[in-house]
């Protein structure tokens, strides 16, 4: 069985990359053959560079080709189908399509989703729920354990849900330093009490091997015992 799973978030800034990067190096510590993609990049740094986009090749395995995990980019930091019109780029459900298919193959696929799962990603106001259903795949949900987290948390799923996505689970993301409060010591539990699906892995602010394997243990075992339709 191949893992098609789509890393996708409550928000921008949730750490989506880092944990699509986290399970690759976790799945590879079990022996699996790992392609990493993502649609859509936008905001470049001043370098010209793209951090997301380094990231990503980063981990991708040495039997990928580079050109295949972020296919494309642009450089305004705003919403992909603001920041295309901006660049005069053509973004459209085709293009995705294609690129996705140039990743398919014997091997794990870990599709990193842009922004939030309602985020327009063409100009015709598409989304990565309209992408991931299309090219089933499986949402694994990322999300902070700052207060908030629950409302953005329940809306994600909710929107996911009404598209016929079921997700496989959810990831709570320390991805930046946050103060103890009642909402992060309790999001992890509130989380599953109020979307019903599992927090496979709480990930501490810099994780180690140790948590990468673990999260892909986790994400594994969950895909095995309730596969995507």
């Amino acid at each position: 069985m191949h893992l098609r799973i789509l890393v996708t978030g409550t928000d921008t800034g949730v750490g989506k990359t880092q944990i699509t990067c986290l399970l690759a190096q976790g799945l590879r510590q079990l022996g699996r053959r790992v392609w990493l993609h993502k649609p859509v990049v936008s905001g470049r740094n001043p370098d010209g560079s793209y951090d997301d986009v380094l990231a990503l090749q980063e981990q991708a395995g040495p039997d990928q080709p580079l050109d295949t995990v972020a296919p494309c980019t642009v450089p305004e930091a705003a919403s992909p189908h603001l920041a295309a019109r901006l660049a005069g780029v053509a973004l459209d459900m085709d293009r995705y399509r294609t690129a996705l298919a140039a990743v398919d193959g014997d091997h794990d696929l870990l599709v990193e989703g842009v922004g939030g799962v309602m985020v327009p990603i063409t100009d015709a106001l598409e989304t990565i729920i309209d992408l991931a259903r299309t090219a089933r795949l499986c949402p694994l949900v990322v999300a902070r354990p700052q207060l908030g987290t629950l409302n953005h948390s329940a809306l994600t799923v909710a929107a996911l849900r009404q598209a016929g996505l079921e997700p496989l689970g959810m990831i709570v993301n320390h991805h930046q330093v946050v103060s103890p409060s009642v909402a992060t010591a309790t999001a992890s539990e509130e989380l599953t009490r109020i979307t019903g699906l599992p927090v496979l892995a709480e990930v501490p602010f810099q994780p180690d091997a140790a948590h990468a394997a673990s999260l892909a243990s986790a994400v594994l075992t969950r895909a095995k015992a309730t596969p995507c339709s």
